[in-house]
């Protein structure tokens, strides 16, 4: 959000004190300038009294900062929530297995995409941590290719899908997937195991309710 940057460096404040303004840690914060997680509704109110604009200012849905937070979204897409996704081994498919739980997804969030082009995946396992936790839901681009150092939601051997960092070089025939938790080894995928990986999707944001 490069307008909460902008305010908090008019503020002169810095992310720690921003963090600590908030009662979360400075990782936290940053991730809310860098797009990477969205606040809840409740921190959004809490950045817009410190700084004294109104959420739609936060949100660049006005070009004024007159105070009036009631927000309210133009309009909400409700998305199932995916717990697993399973790949075909010659890629034609992927069949989805939602939780029977459905989370309600501002249409400003889709940045311009329909609400087709996007899945709400449920993340598993710890192997993300601490940039993702066990359970979280994560808003996924529908794609079948992300640039080197995207984290995507990736099926291997045709099995359940897992989310990681993708790394790989142009025109060398290997893939890593890389978790965060440095207790997991990266996995690589090459030769001809590469026609059992599929990319499901672009993780473009953490939707986590608690921090």
């Amino acid at each position: 959000m490069d307008i909460l940057r902008s305010l908090r460096k008019s503020a002169h404040k810095t992310q720690e004190q921003m963090g600590k303004v908030l009662g979360i840690t400075q990782q936290a914060y940053a991730a809310y300038e860098n797009d990477v997680t969205v606040p809840s509704t409740d921190i959004l109110q809490r950045l817009a009294s410190f700084f004294g604009v109104s959420v739609d200012y936060l949100l660049g849905r006005t070009d004024s900062s007159m105070i009036n937070n009631g927000y309210t979204p133009s309009e909400i897409i409700t998305f199932p929530v995916i717990a697993t996704v399973k790949g075909g081994y010659d890629g034609a498919f992927v069949e989805e297995h939602d939780t029977g739980e459905f989370l309600p997804i501002p249409l400003e969030f889709l940045r311009g995409h329909s609400p087709k082009d996007y899945m709400v995946f449920q993340v598993r396992g710890d192997s993300m941590y601490p940039r993702l936790l066990s359970g979280d839901r994560v808003l996924v681009l529908r794609t079948n290719s992300v640039h080197s150092g995207a984290t995507a939601v990736v099926v291997y051997n045709g099995n359940e899908a897992t989310v990681k960092r993708v790394e790989y070089k142009q025109g060398e025939d290997w893939v890593d997937l890389i978790p965060a938790n440095p207790e997991y080894p990266r996995k690589r995928i090459e030769g001809a195991d590469l026609q059992l990986c599929h990319i499901v999707g672009e993780v473009k944001m953490l939707l986590r309710t608690e921090i």
